[in-house]
């Protein structure tokens, strides 16, 4: 049986000795000869090893050991390193003062930013106070200029002191102030103040100043005589328009607003509450009524800047997009043409879509109604202007009416300014403040003064044309109202080319009826005889006007004289001044006239 040694080894019963072989004995001695040097142990390794398995020995631990050399730099290395280190060092610094110089312009440019933005809100505020403050002057009832000369008295103030309004860019700083209601000077021969500055803030209000009292008697002022005369102005009426006073009236006033000025405010100024806005003249162009409002209207969105040249008529049937101007058939009214009739609805969309450019008209006139009817009031004058335009005939025949109706109103306006000025004397004459003159005062009692434009030549001259109906009494009475406002103008300075000249006409032609209120005392009794023999009827319609006020005794009043029958006594006037008054004429200028009818 083949046996090996792994299976002698694992077999207890196998046991097997090695032989000892003997070594030999050499007698013989050799050289020694170079040995090679001795090899490392290696260890045998049985079969029997290698079948069982055991774990490896960790390896020897080998400790390294490092050895620092330690080389010293060359000069050039160094060198180059302080280089390198310089540059670094000088970038690094540079960078610095580009950070700060930058960081330092965006600071100055938030500065100048944030101011601009702040006086741009200063300016927008300041034309909001500025535009409430127009319309609220508009709106407002111009108050009566003062008069004459006013010296303020002070024993602090000098006499020629010009109060000044308080600055905003300082509102701490003291402003002298008297009282509340101070004056300020306008030096001048004119009596009328001078527009003010409107001021900054409205809210802006000074402190309250205490008044100084003193028992020591007031210094007045003491103007020189060569100087011109001095007016003082309240500064409530420096932010006014002037009002028409008895004196001037006829003054030109300047408005303050205008159609486009306050597109932005919200708000209406004419109230739906309020009387209605009134023109302050004729350079006032602002849309006061609808009808005004919705002829600016139709010429904005037929693109044309005025009324002067109209389009030529539109084709019926051809369309017209949304975007084209509009265009009207003139030969043919709302109701015969469709297209006329889509041009209205549009009109009207497009002005109750834009009622915020008309805020003078009231809310209450954008109504469907009223917008029809003053839509078609319109259409027709345009009708008749583009007619007028075409044709020479017409045309002469509407300037024609043009200049009646401008003459017209002239007429109107010296008849209601002569009454003004009448009325105005009255309050200064005490004999005449019974309530039987009242009816005296109405604008049909007053005569025309017809320019010289009407007649033949060109003399300069009024004539003053009156009534057949007027009595002798009602002639003296209108004499002494109108000698009253002539001494009243004759202490009082001349600007202008002062009044018209005016002469007597002829009465007025035809048959004219006394208005509803007049007293018997106004109506003459000749031309009641005169007229009674063409027209019967004539005393009972003259019942139904004649108003007599109880509580006036003609017999003890001798002022105006007495009326007659006869026909002579009608008073023709010598100078402008009737003979009845023309004895009292030098009484009247050295006196009161209250004196010389007292």
């Amino acid at each position: 049986m083949h046996s090996s040694e792994l299976s002698n080894a694992l077999n207890p019963y196998i046991s097997q000795s090695r032989p000892q072989p003997s070594a030999p004995v050499y007698v013989q001695q050799y050289e020694p000869i170079a040995q090679p040097p001795p090899s490392q142990y290696v260890p045998h390794r049985s079969e029997l090893e290698l079948a069982i398995s055991e774990p490896p020995p960790p390896p020897p631990q080998t400790i390294a050991t490092t050895t620092t050399v330690t080389r010293q730099p060359s000069s050039a290395n160094v060198q180059a390193v302080q280089e390198l280190l310089r540059i670094v060092a000088a970038t690094r610094e540079s960078q610095e003062i580009e950070r700060k110089r930058r960081l330092a312009w965006e600071q100055e440019q938030e500065a100048k930013y944030t101011q601009r933005q702040a006086e741009l809100e200063r300016l927008v505020f300041e034309m909001r106070q500025e535009i409430s403050t127009l319309r609220s002057n508009a709106n407002a009832k111009p108050s009566a200029a003062a008069t004459g000369l006013i010296t303020p008295q002070h024993h602090l103030s000098p006499p020629l002191a010009v109060q000044r309004p308080p600055q905003p860019a300082s509102p701490i700083s003291p402003v002298f102030q008297v009282a509340s209601s101070s004056y300020a000077f306008v030096q001048g021969s004119s009596n009328q103040p001078l527009p003010g500055h409107q001021p900054y803030h409205d809210d802006f209000q000074m402190p309250p100043q205490p008044e100084i009292t003193s028992d020591e008697p007031p210094i007045p002022a003491i103007t020189p005589s060569p100087s011109p005369q001095l007016t003082f102005v309240q500064p409530s009426q420096l932010h006014h328009e002037v009002s028409v006073s008895p004196v001037n009236r006829r003054k030109r006033q300047t408005p303050e607003l205008s159609s486009d000025e306050e597109g932005n405010s919200s708000d209406s100024s004419s109230s739906n509450n309020g009387p209605p806005l009134k023109r302050v003249n004729h350079h006032d162009k602002r849309c006061l009524t609808i009808h005004h409002a919705l002829r600016e209207h139709m010429l904005r969105v037929m693109q044309l800047e005025h009324d002067k040249e109209l389009p030529d008529s539109h084709a019926e049937g051809v369309p017209i997009g949304p975007n084209d101007p509009v265009r009207f058939v003139w030969d043919k009214t709302t109701k015969q043409s469709v297209h006329n009739a889509r041009m209205k609805a549009r009109v009207i969309a497009d002005i109750k879509a834009n009622r915020r450019l008309y805020k003078h008209v009231p809310d209450k006139d954008f109504g469907k109604k009223i917008l029809d009817a003053a839509f078609d009031a319109s259409f027709v004058t345009f009708r008749q202007k583009f007619k007028a335009q075409r044709d020479e005939a017409l045309a002469l025949h509407h300037k024609k009416r043009e200049e009646a109706k401008a003459q017209k109103a002239r007429h109107m306006s010296r008849k209601k300014i002569k009454l003004s000025n009448r009325a105005d004397s009255r309050l200064k004459v005490d004999a005449f403040q019974h309530v039987t003159f009242d009816g005296a005062l109405q604008l049909e009692c007053m005569s025309s003064e017809e320019s010289d434009q009407e007649g033949p030549r060109s003399s300069g001259m009024l004539r003053t044309r009156g009534y057949l109906w007027r009595s002798t009494r009602l002639k003296r009475f209108y004499s002494v109202l109108d000698n009253e406002e002539k001494v009243d103008k004759s202490s009082k300075p001349k600007r202008g080319s002062g009044k018209r000249e005016r002469c007597t006409g002829p009465p007025k032609e035809g048959f004219h009826l006394p208005p509803q209120g007049v007293a018997t005392w106004m109506i003459s009794r000749q031309w009641i005889n005169a007229t009674q023999l063409q027209y019967p009827d004539l005393p009972d319609a003259l019942s139904k006007l004649v108003l007599d006020p109880p509580g006036f005794d003609w017999d003890q009043f001798d002022a105006l004289g007495e009326e007659s029958d006869v026909s002579g006594d009608e008073l023709q006037t010598i100078d402008g001044q009737h003979p009845y008054l023309h004895s009292h004429h030098h009484a009247m200028l050295s006196s009161s006239l209250n004196y010389a009818l007292v």
